[in-house]
C-alpha cells in the first residue's frame, strides 16, 4: 500500500508510547526526541514534505539554507533582480569550488551555474542575485510538532522504535530481560522495514511516469536545463513514410 497522502501529528504517537507500563518512567520530551530520530531513518521521500523557497538573495557567492531542509531537490538562478528567466543550478564538482579565487573565474566566465553545500550554507558561482531552492522538509502542524504519513506501519514503526531505544537503556544496566529487549528489536527491525517499503512502493501512476522516462529512442539530455518538468511525458516519434 502506497502513501494515502495524509499526515497526522506525531503527539498521538508519543501518547499511545507513554501508556506502555514498561514506558511509564519514559519522559515525553524524551519520546519526541526519539521520534524525531526515527523519521530521517526510515529512508522514504514520502515520510517528508515537498517546499519550495521564495526568492533567496545571494551575497558574496553565498546565502543561508532555510532551517527545515533536509534534502535538497534542486537550486536554480533567478538573476540579479530575481525576476529573469531561471537557469538550472547543479552541484559542483569541482574540487576547488570555494575557492575565492576559483569562484570569481567562474563567475567571469560564466560557463555553468554550480553550488555548493556545507554547514546550513549553499556557495555559488554567482557572487549576488537570487536563488529558488526545491527541497523536502520534515512537515510540521500549526504548534510545529512533526506530521508523520497515516499509515499503521508508520504509526507502528516509530511506536516501537521510541520503545527500543528506551528500552536499550534499561537493557544496558540489567533492569530487564534479554527476552524482552529481544521481542522490541524485533519489532522495531520489522515495522521500520515495512514502513520503509511501504511509503517507497510507486503508485501506478508513478510508474507510468518513471517508464516513459526509461523507454526513450531519443535521450532527453535537456531535462535538467527544464527542471524535469516533462520528464515522465510519453514519447511521440513522427513517421514521415
Amino acid at each position: 500500500m502506497a502513501h494515502n497522502g495524509q499526515m497526522i501529528g506525531m503527539g498521538e504517537i508519543l501518547w499511545r508510547v507513554l501508556r506502555q507500563p514498561l514506558l511509564k518512567d519514559l519522559k515525553y520530551e524524551e519520546a519526541a526526541e526519539y521520534a524525531l530520530e526515527c523519521i530521517p531513518l526510515l529512508g522514504a521521500p514520502m515520510a517528508l514534505v515537498e517546499k519550495v523557497t521564495d526568492p533567496i538573495p545571494i551575497e558574496s557567492f553565498k546565502s543561508p539554507l532555510p532551517c527545515s531542509l533536509v534534502q535538497i531537490r534542486g537550486v536554480r538562478y533567478l538573476g540579479l533582480d530575481g525576476c529573469q528567466d531561471p537557469i538550472a543550478m547543479r552541484e559542483a564538482t569541482n574540487l576547488y569550488h570555494r575557492s575565492q579565487n576559483e569562484l570569481n573565474n567562474e563567475h567571469e566566465l560564466v560557463r555553468e551555474y554550480t553550488y555548493s553545500i556545507q554547514n546550513g550554507i549553499i556557495f555559488t558561482s554567482r557572487e549576488e542575485g537570487f536563488i529558488e531552492i526545491s527541497y523536502r522538509a520534515i512537515a510540521t502542524d500549526e504548534n510545529e510538532f512533526p506530521l508523520i504519513p497515516n499509515t499503521e506501519k508508520v504509526k507502528l514503526a516509530l511506536e516501537y522504535y521510541i520503545m527500543f531505544r528506551y528500552l536499550e537503556q534499561l537493557f544496558s544496566v540489567g533492569k530487564i530481560t534479554d527476552k524482552v529487549f529481544q521481542y522490541y528489536e524485533q519489532k522495531k527491525c520489522w515495522y521500520m522495514g515495512a514502513a520503509n517499503t511501504d511509503l517507497q512502493m510507486p503508485t501506478i501512476d508513478k510508474m507510468e511516469s518513471m517508464m516513459n522516462a526509461i523507454n526513450r529512442l531519443i535521450i532527453n539530455d535537456k531535462a535538467h536545463e527544464s527542471f524535469y518538468k516533462n520528464f515522465g511525458m510519453k514519447e511521440y516519434i513522427k513517421d514521415n513514410r
